[in-house]
């Protein structure tokens, strides 16, 4: 096989000046790429000037396309639309070099794939290419100059063309930027509208037993959290109360656990007599394990409270959860019984015995998201800071005690946007 031509055979390859005329066509593209912004209409008009600057018979535009590793023909006058990989071919070794190529006599180089020519009955006798490139200089995509109409591409046709390929970088930029954009802006309204979702999920009011003051507060990491919370009243007039925590955090985490906030609420109304909390979540850990992937699980806990302060409860793998029994006696840390929701196919154990809230007497639920956060040097607040904040907060209201734990969590982070979920519920009897 013959070697590639030396390029000064056919002229001298040095950049050479234009006319007046040449540079007032390639200022003709530049105005049209201020005043619109459609791609294919620039492209087009690009192309049309490189067969009409330089005197050849065809021109085309190649955009890279980085995930298939390919370049396509976005716009081929005289052709329709080719893909070869970006490592193939003249314009292969174009955007490889990043330089312009001139190619005289194509059947002659071996990096000229003469496929096209065979398939079509074209045949290409000189060819001119040169990168199109970003503002970082990173090549984007190639412009090719095909048959000239005299001898060969001359040095005025290469200063031409790589013009030609600075405006097409520069409209093949923006347009890929502006499409970001406008992405960025749809993903954006639908995380809003991810967000109002969930947030119509939290109650608007809390259910009142008397003798009890109970509160909830959530704050995502992101547009959309993977924490949510839930007061109801259950139709035997106990206190319905959820906490659930799915890994992560983003839309994906907020539509899992909706779910098991939908599902629990769905079944402690359609149930009678009421199903325990246990019954509740081994219900919904049955079928999330058939809805959800296994790297997808769900911290939960649910409980029901009676008016004499009867306390039956679950907790699927969240915790720890902190009780106080009644005023004047220190603050428990429960541990989960069983696992998360969807860690295994079945929740195996029986469920714990219920607990007692009398007078003074407290339940307190959170996300790890609270005990889990850090400070500046990466020390975390831990159970026994919060267990302290609530010994000094003991007498003050549901909804005080979350602020001040809110307060003093953000005080540690130096920083009110947590890492991760953070959610707390507090039920205390009077």
């Amino acid at each position: 096989m013959s070697q590639p031509p030396d390029p000064s055979s056919c002229a001298d390859t040095r950049a050479a000046a234009v006319s007046a005329g040449q540079m007032q066509l390639v200022l003709n593209v530049s105005r049209m790429l201020a005043v619109t912004t459609d791609l294919d209409a620039l492209l087009l008009r690009i192309a049309e000037s490189t067969c009409e600057l330089m005197q050849c018979k065809r021109a085309s535009i190649w955009l890279h396309d980085a995930e298939a590793k390919q370049l396509w023909t976005k716009v081929a006058l005289g052709s329709g639309e080719i893909r070869v990989p970006d490592s193939a071919g003249i314009v292969g070794a174009t955007f490889a070099a990043n330089g312009v190529l001139h190619v005289p006599q194509p059947y002659d180089d071996p990096r000229f794939n003469p496929a096209n020519d065979k398939r079509t009955g074209f045949v290409t006798r000189s060819l001119l290419a040169a990168p199109a490139a970003d503002s970082g200089g990173q090549p984007i995509g190639v412009i090719q100059a095909v048959n000239k109409r005299g001898p060969c591409f001359t040095p005025e046709d290469l200063t031409l063309i790589q013009l030609l390929a600075d405006q097409a970088g520069v409209a093949i930029q923006r347009h890929r930027l502006q499409m970001a954009a406008l992405q960025a802006a749809e993903f954006r309204k639908e995380m809003d509208l991810a967000r109002k979702v969930q947030e119509a999920l939290l109650p608007s009011v809390i259910p009142k037993i008397p003798g009890f003051d109970a509160a909830g507060w959530a704050k995502p990491a992101s547009i959309t959290g993977g924490d949510c919370y839930d007061f109801w009243q259950l139709p035997d007039g106990r206190l319905g109360i959820f906490l659930g925590d799915a890994s992560g955090h983003g839309l994906a985490p907020t539509l899992v656990v909706s779910q098991a906030r939908t599902l629990v609420r769905a079944l402690c109304d359609s149930t009678q007599p009421a199903c325990t909390p246990h019954q509740i979540l081994t219900r919904i850990n049955s079928r999330l394990s058939e809805d959800l992937e296994p790297n997808r699980f769900i911290t939960a806990f649910l409980a029901f409270l009676a008016p004499d302060g009867t306390l039956h409860w679950q907790s699927a793998g969240h915790g720890p959860i902190f009780f106080r029994p009644r005023a004047g006696e220190p603050m428990q840390s429960l541990e989960a019984p069983v696992p998360p929701l969807n860690a295994l196919p079945e929740l195996m154990d029986d469920p714990p015995p219920p607990l007692q809230i009398d007078a003074g007497g407290a339940l307190i639920v959170m996300s790890d998201g609270i005990f889990e956060s850090f400070s500046p040097t990466k020390e975390q607040f831990g159970a026994d800071r919060v267990i302290e904040l609530l010994d000094r907060s003991n007498s003050h209201p549901s909804k005080q005690c979350i602020d001040s734990l809110h307060q003093a969590v953000a005080k540690w982070q130096e920083n009110d946007e947590p890492i991760d979920d953070q959610t707390i519920v507090i039920v205390k009897r009077s």
